[in-house]
C-alpha cells in the first residue's frame, strides 16, 4: 500500500500542475488517469506500492545541449539568454501562484546519522567510511538550515529540481518537466538553489560557481517580482537541506533497506561517497559565494 507520503507527494505534485499554466510556465498536459487515482497518479490497486503517472509528449531537447547537440540553425548565445532569462523567472511566477507548500521538512537529526552510521560499520559495508566521514559536516550543515528555518519566510510550492535536465526548448518555449520532487521551500532559497544549479557544471556542487550563469538567473527572478532575500549563507538553506534530503534517501539503499537491488546499492555508495568529497567545500565556499548575490 502506498505510505501517506507517497499520497501527499501526488496531491503536491497535482496541485503544481495544475496551477503552473496560470502563471506562464509551461508543462507537459498531464493525462487524466483512470480510477483508483492520487491526482494524476493511477494507483493500479489499493495493495500495490506503485502508482503510474503520464503526460503528454514534448518535442524539445534540454538545457543539457549544446552546440552540435541543439537545432542546426541556433544561435546558442541568444538562446542560452534567453534560456537563463526564463529558467529565472521560473521560480518567481511558480512562487507566485499562492499554492500553500506548508511547512518544509526539517533536516534528520543528526543523531539519526550516527545510527545509520553505527548500522553500516556494524555490517562492514562499504558505505561506512563515507558515511562516517560525513558526520562533522552533516552536523554543520543541519546547523546553518535551523538557524535559517527560525527566522524563515512562508514556503511555497517549489519545483525541486529545476536543472538543466528537466528544462526543454521546444518549437513553442521553453518547458518545465519532472515535477515528481514538488517540495515546500522558501522562495528565495529555492531561486539560489536553482542558480547554482545553472551556475555549477554538477548541480550547485563545486566551488566556482560562474558568475556569469548566477547572477543573470538571480537578476530575473527579482525583475519577476520574486521574493527577495539576505545575501548571506542562509541563502543556501534549501540548497543545503536538499544535498543533505538526497544523501540520506541515497544512504538507505546503501544500507540495504526498501530491498534495495545491487545495483540500487552501488548508486547508493556512489552518491554518498560523492557528497563526502563535495559538501565540506561547499561549506567552507559559501561565504565567498554570496558575493555572487550582488
Amino acid at each position: 500500500m502506498l505510505s501517506d507520503w507517497h499520497l501527499e507527494q501526488a496531491r503536491r505534485v497535482h496541485r503544481l500542475q495544475r496551477a503552473a499554466p496560470a502563471a506562464g510556465t509551461a508543462v507537459p498536459r498531464p493525462v487524466e488517469p483512470p480510477a483508483p487515482a492520487a491526482g494524476y497518479w493511477h494507483r493500479p490497486s489499493a495493495d500495490e506500492q506503485t502508482a503510474v503517472r503520464v503526460s503528454a509528449w514534448l518535442d524539445g531537447h534540454d538545457l543539457r545541449q549544446t552546440g552540435a547537440d541543439a537545432d542546426a540553425d541556433a544561435d546558442t548565445d541568444v538562446d542560452a539568454t534567453a534560456a537563463t532569462g526564463w529558467v529565472g523567472r521560473t521560480p518567481a511566477r511558480i512562487a507566485g501562484l499562492g499554492t500553500g507548500g506548508g511547512e518544509p521538512d526539517p533536516p534528520h537529526p543528526v543523531a539519526q546519522w550516527r545510527e545509520w552510521v553505527a548500522e553500516a560499520e556494524a555490517g562492514g559495508l562499504p558505505v561506512a567510511a563515507p558515511a562516517r566521514a560525513l558526520l562533522p559536516v552533516v552536523a554543520d550543515a543541519t546547523a546553518l538550515v535551523h538557524d535559517a528555518m527560525r527566522a524563515a519566510p512562508a514556503a511555497v510550492l517549489v519545483h525541486g529540481d529545476t536543472s538543466r535536465a528537466n528544462v526543454l526548448r521546444t518549437p513553442d518555449g521553453y518547458a518545465l518537466i519532472d515535477r515528481e520532487t514538488a517540495r515546500a521551500e522558501v522562495p528565495w532559497w529555492a531561486a539560489v538553489d536553482v542558480a547554482f544549479r545553472f551556475a555549477t557544471p554538477v548541480g550547485g556542487r563545486t566551488v566556482a560557481p560562474d558568475p556569469r550563469q548566477a547572477r543573470p538567473l538571480l537578476a530575473a527572478h527579482l525583475h519577476a517580482d520574486g521574493p527577495p532575500g539576505p545575501a548571506d549563507p542562509t541563502a543556501f538553506a534549501g540548497l543545503l537541506r536538499s544535498q543533505l534530503a538526497c544523501t540520506a534517501w541515497s544512504l538507505w539503499p546503501a544500507l540495504g533497506h526498501r530491498a534495495a537491488t545491487p545495483e540500487q546499492r552501488a548508486r547508493g555508495l556512489r552518491i554518498v561517497t560523492a557528497t563526502a568529497r563535495d559538501l565540506p567545500r561547499i561549506i567552507r565556499s559559501l561565504d565567498g559565494w554570496t558575493t555572487l548575490h550582488h
